[in-house]
Order: structure tokens, then sequence, then C-alpha cells
């Protein structure tokens, strides 16, 4: 299977084995995607917009992704809404701009005065119907429209371009890195190191993981290694959602083993591209008290490190990398 988890290998972890090493996760019944596409003149009517969508896929997007655009327009999945800006509630401009949207695209939002919402849902695990579709829609009234899109889950401008670059290519490949990002900031304490997290492994159904203690000179390594950890946990949670079946919870290896292969294929390179230099990390549940707050996969040493985890997380970079990476 040619696609953004991997290379067309099923994927094995350490300490599958026992029962008591498995974590349980929860499985939502459906996930969802919503894109924006902010304009300063009123749109068409939905059905209208529709119609435009369908002729717009047709023209910029091929393979996969067009075939899913297509029947999740056609079918119930997929709606397309026009509203005004003051109908909704305020685009976060500061958000835009933080995750990368620079001052042109910042002003087009400002001045938006309708927003096109494309939303689509589907079940979780691979493909990600509702997600590839969704973004290829949008990217296509975006293109007719004369405007970029915002991608609500990661509270991010795409031009028509970008979007249109991360749809899968002829093989059905992408970029694990166009679907996910990787945020971190210093701990809540001096001196205590930086806090990674995930944003994206919710697109799928998969909790987001998170990372305490990096020491501040590992913050590309870091961030490059938990790309390889979310590929590859990516991959395993997937082919546990095959059919036939849907549960509400799925055990979970509680150790995951990351290699070279799996970061080079996150960032789109064939997989032989990638070493295999191998690093042991373990896996915890941190589920939050609050239900409107996210849960997190906890990535640390294993449980047999002693020392500190910013140590490890060094020695992790400089296994995987060959060189400690800053």
């Amino acid at each position: 299977m040619g696609d953004g988890r991997g290379g067309g290998q099923r994927v094995t972890f350490v300490g599958v084995g026992e029962p008591d090493d498995a974590l349980i996760l929860p499985v939502p019944e459906a996930v969802s995607a919503t894109y924006l596409v902010p304009v300063a003149t009123p749109p068409d009517e939905p059905a209208v917009l529709a119609d435009m969508a369908a002729r717009a896929v047709d023209r910029v997007v091929s393979g996969a992704a067009r075939d899913l655009a297509k029947q999740m327009l056609a079918g119930p999945l997929m709606t397309i809404e026009a509203r005004e800006v003051d109908d909704l509630p305020r685009l976060p401009l500061d958000l835009l701009s933080a995750f990368g949207a620079d001052d042109g695209q910042v002003t087009r939002v400002a001045d938006a005065t309708h927003v096109v919402t494309v939303s689509a849902g589907f079940r979780p695990g691979w493909p990600p119907a509702h997600e590839w579709s969704a973004r290829a829609v949008a990217a296509a009234l975006a293109g007719v429209l004369g405007s970029d899109l915002i991608d609500a889950f990661q509270t991010q401008v795409l031009t028509v371009d970008t979007a249109l670059r991360s749809l899968p290519d002829a093989e059905g490949r992408v970029r694990l890195t166009d679907w996910i990002l990787i945020p971190y900031s210093p701990g809540d304490n001096p001196g205590e190191g930086m806090w990674f997290t995930t944003k994206g492994l919710g697109r799928f159904g998969l909790l987001e993981l998170q990372t305490h203690e990096v020491p501040p000179q590992l913050t590309r390594g870091w961030g490059a290694t938990l790309t390889g950890v979310a590929r590859r946990l990516l991959r395993t949670w997937s082919d546990a959602l095959e059919p036939p079946g849907e549960p509400a919870f799925l055990p979970f290896p509680a150790t995951v083993t990351v290699t070279g292969h799996d970061i080079a294929v996150a960032y789109g390179a064939p997989p032989e591209k990638g070493s295999d230099r191998a690093a042991e990390l373990s896996l915890t549940l941190d589920p939050s008290p609050n239900p409107d707050a996210d849960s997190f996969l906890t990535v640390a040493p294993p449980e047999h490190y002693q020392g500190l985890p910013g140590t490890y997380y060094t020695r992790v970079c400089a296994t995987l990398f060959g060189d400690p990476v800053r």
C-alpha cells in the first residue's frame, strides 16, 4: 500500500504480546473535515456552488481525490453552505498568522463579507475520504472564486496550489507533513524544556501526541522524530480499523519503535531514503478531565530507562540522524 502512512509493509511494535501492555483507545463513530473559502462578494446559492465545484474538480483534481470528491458531492456526506461573515464566529486572524498566513492572506480574510463552507464526514481510519474530498472541493472552489481556503482543523490558510499538491498523487501517496503540524512551546516552569504536540492525527480519529521536557536544542530533530512516530502509529491505527466491524474501543501498543524509514515516508521521500536506525519509545494515555480539551498519547522514554527524559531524547535524535540534530 503506497500512501503517507508507509511504504507497503505492515507495522510491528515492541511490547505487543502481553495484554497488560495494551492501551485502550476510544474510536469515534465518525470524523469530519471543514474548509472555509472567504470571499468579498456574495457567492451563488449552494446548489449552484456544488455544480461549480463539480466542474472545477474535474479540471484541477486528479486520481483518488477527484473520484472521492465527486462521490461525496453527489451524496449526503458532504455539504456546501454560503453564509455572511456576521452570522459566523469571528475568524481568528491572530491564529491564522501564527500558523503561517502572510499579511495579504490575513487582510483578505479580514475583508471577506461571506464564507463558503465545505464540510464532509466519514469513518475514522484510512483513507481519510472526508479530508481529501473536502480539501479538493474547497480548493477547486477557491480557485474559481479567486480566494484562499482555510483548514478549520488546523486554523491554517492554504493557497489553492498548496492544497492541491497535498492531495494523493497518481499512486495514492501523500506526505503526512501536509496533514499534521508539530507545534511546540516552552514548558510551564523555567528549565523544564519544550512541550511538543501534534495537530492533525485527530483527522483520522486518533488522539494527538505530546512530549514534555524536550531540550530546546532538539527543536528540529524532535519535530522530525515525532512526525515519524505519528506516521507509524497512524499506520497501526488504520490497519486495526479496517473492516469488518466498527469498534468503540481499540487495544493499542504501549511501546513504539520509530525508524528512519518512518521519518522519510512522513516527509514524502521513498522509504529506501530513510535509514534502518531505530529508537524505542513508550506511549501512555493522558485523558483530559475537561471534555472540551484535548486528550493525548504521551510519548516518553521506555519504562526501563532511568535517566532524565531530555538525555534520552538527545540519544534518540543522535541514533536516528547520525549526529545530534538541532
